[in-house]
């Protein structure tokens, strides 16, 4: 995958990713799919939100991102 692949901390604004309020910042752990949609490149994720102190959240989320709208970030997960 173009960018980022699983492992990586992601982060993509609001307004390019589905479904969440703010930005988001994911520790990919699965790249479901990816596909055309309204005209970009959009890819499924599975992965677990990274909290601003590093930790990971206790639950696994999907997210569908526009991958050119994402960013690979250096975060130290804990």
């Amino acid at each position: 995958m173009t960018g980022f692949a699983v492992g990586d901390v992601i982060r993509v604004a609001e307004p390019h990713y589905a479904y969440g309020a703010g930005t988001l910042t994911m520790h990919v752990a699965e790249v479901v799919s990816r596909g055309p949609r309204d005209g970009a490149v959009w890819a499924e994720l599975r992965g677990r939100d990274v909290r601003p102190d590093g930790s990971l959240a206790p639950c696994e989320r999907f997210a569908s991102v526009r991958v050119d709208k994402v960013a690979v970030v250096r975060v130290p997960v804990r």
